[in-house]
């Protein structure tokens, strides 16, 4: 399993902008792909999730747009056990602009 992408990185994610990363379970077998974003305050981001359809089966394309900015926790398990790293902690700024 591999999880990257700026969305799960510990710094640059910014508020109110689209943060992107990839769940790459090609090699992990048939399961359900569970990812949960929640902000300092344990509130609910809302998070959406698609399979790629190229590389074929397997990769998953995941995003969320935070409203506020601080520790946010991103959480990603497959077949109910999480991800190596997971849960991340990522760190939103709020760039003005």
């Amino acid at each position: 399993m591999q999880v990257q992408g700026r969305g799960v990185e510990q710094d640059g994610v910014v508020v109110d902008e689209r943060a992107t990363f990839l769940v790459d379970a090609r090699h992990a077998g048939t399961a359900d792909l569970a990812v949960a974003v929640f902000d300092e305050d344990s509130n609910e981001v809302d998070v959406s999730v698609s399979e790629r359809t190229s590389p074929p089966g397997g990769v998953y394309e995941c995003s969320y747009t935070a409203r506020d900015p601080g520790r946010h926790v991103v959480s990603v398990s497959y077949g109910h056990v999480a991800v190596p790293q997971s849960p991340f902690k990522v760190s939103l700024i709020h760039v003005h602009r």
